[in-house]
């Protein structure tokens, strides 16, 4: 059977259900429309496309300090890695103002360097936050322009961040080393268009898919979106088109 969850959130203001925030735009600072989640499930022909854009055996360089990450390492310490070309090369970092000050002046596109220098003028002011907002304002380490995904839920542990590129491209989450396959636990879309799809590859059945809307959406815990086969969408994804 065909499953289907839509939600949709036409008021604008700041809303927060299942799990799902409408956040304030960072670039406006201004409320905007809710995001809209789609759970569904793949067409054969939709499987094939996604699979032949997503191999997981087309593993991805990754570097840490000048060397690549020993894919036994658990990314030689570092919290955060982000793709740095179109071929899927990711730097790694240990700190957000360390992520932000190279990516400022290396991120492949004009958007994303700008996302950066932006997230590093915000790092280096000091903001007192207090300790129960501490989890709510971890979303504010995505730059803008990127799409990012963290290990954990509200958006804490290692996190993995893509670039908006003219056109979207899918990676397989088993291509990085060491695999960030089925740990993604919250996300944030950091830009005003083209959301972004979430694949778990399944033997015997149809390949679930998960929409999540743009528009500065924010995603703080996937144990709260439904996933087609009972459960949740904690810890499944296999692949992002972004």
């Amino acid at each position: 059977m065909r499953i289907r969850t839509m939600l949709t959130i036409a008021a604008i203001g700041s809303v927060t259900l299942a799990g799902v925030t409408a956040a304030p735009s960072l670039a406006a600072d201004e409320p905007v429309p809710g995001p809209e989640i789609v759970s569904d499930v793949l067409t054969p022909e939709e499987e094939a496309k996604v699979h032949a854009a997503a191999d997981p055996a087309d593993k991805v360089d990754m570097y840490y300090k000048g060397e690549k990450v020993d894919p036994a390492s658990d990314w030689n310490g570092a919290d955060i890695c982000a793709e740095v070309s179109e071929d899927g090369t990711m730097q790694c970092f240990d700190s957000d103002a360390e992520a932000n000050k190279f990516l400022a002046a290396n991120a492949p596109t004009a958007e994303a360097r700008a996302g950066a220098k932006r997230a590093l003028a915000a790092t280096q002011k000091v903001t007192m936050v207090a300790p129960q907002e501490a989890a709510i304002q971890r979303y504010q380490d995505c730059p803008s322009s990127y799409v990012c995904l963290w290990q954990n839920s509200n958006y804490s542990g290692r996190r993995l961040q893509w670039p908006t590129y003219d056109t979207a491209k899918t990676r397989h989450l088993d291509q990085y080393s060491p695999s960030f396959r089925d740990k993604a636990s919250s996300a944030f879309i950091n830009r005003p268009q083209r959301g972004v799809e979430l694949y778990d590859f399944r033997s015997g059945l149809p390949d679930p898919h998960l929409f999540l809307g743009s528009g500065y959406s924010l995603y703080s815990n996937f144990k709260n979106i439904d996933y087609t086969y009972g459960g949740s969408w904690n810890d499944r994804a296999d692949a992002i088109k972004f």
